[in-house]
């Protein structure tokens, strides 16, 4: 009896290169999905941090009667930046009640009568940071890791807060990344108040070792689809 040899299948080269055709084609397809709900993921993430804070310094005013002290420094409209040393140990002070040592990645209670009490006086926790929040280097950050983080104030209580000319600018910007030009433009006054009494927002940034994309505490998307 002759014993019979099976024969091994397999893929030709044309039929492998039509297969690496396929999934070529499926990946560009799928690809910019893919990154497109990644981004918006981290754009919610950071969204939801920044109003998480604006809730906090809400909070923080109604014990307080007034917003912390180093809000309070520049004009109205004006924005801070978190990426720098003293509004950043401001900020956390204010919020949380003791320094965080970004070189150490830890916690300190503030010393007494120091000028950080300034920020609060009776050392009370309004914010509980989470790890998350802060980015490689020990700062906080916004969900691409970037630090650029803007906040700023209504000072004189009318509920609203009128961004200086430099800042709107910016805002415009960095909003033509991802908009039509002449639709932002036509915004641009509305642009420029914003209807809350505190503003937290990263913008487009592509300079450094991230890449951030537009995020506002406040809903500026309504300004765009108006017009």
């Amino acid at each position: 009896m002759k014993n019979k040899i099976s024969k091994k299948s397999g893929f030709t080269l044309i039929e492998l290169l039509v297969v690496i055709a396929v999934i070529g084609i499926l990946m560009g397809m799928v690809g910019p999905k893919v990154f497109d709900l990644l981004t918006s993921s981290k754009v919610k993430k950071s969204q939801s941090v920044f109003r998480s804070w604006v809730t906090q310094l809400h909070q923080y005013k109604e014990f307080y009667k007034y917003f912390p002290p180093f809000l309070l420094e520049e004009d109205e409209g004006k924005p801070l930046l978190l990426s720098e040393e003293i509004n950043h140990e401001a900020f956390i002070i204010a919020l949380k009640g003791m320094k965080w040592e970004p070189e150490l990645s830890e916690w300190q209670p503030l010393e007494q009568g120091s000028e950080q009490r300034d920020q609060n006086r009776k050392g009370r926790e309004f914010h509980s940071f989470s790890e998350d929040e802060f980015g490689p280097d020990g700062y906080l950050a916004d969900a691409w890791g970037g630090t650029k983080i803007r906040v700023l104030v209504d000072q004189d209580g009318d509920g609203i807060i009128k961004l200086d000319s430099a800042s709107v600018d910016e805002i415009v910007d960095a909003l033509k990344q991802d908009n039509d030009s002449e639709i932002v433009d036509a915004a641009k006054d509305k642009i420029s108040v914003i209807r809350e009494k505190v503003g937290i927002y990263v913008l487009y940034d592509d300079t450094g070792d991230t890449e951030s994309e537009n995020v506002f505490s406040w809903d500026i998307g309504k300004y765009l689809e108006e017009n």
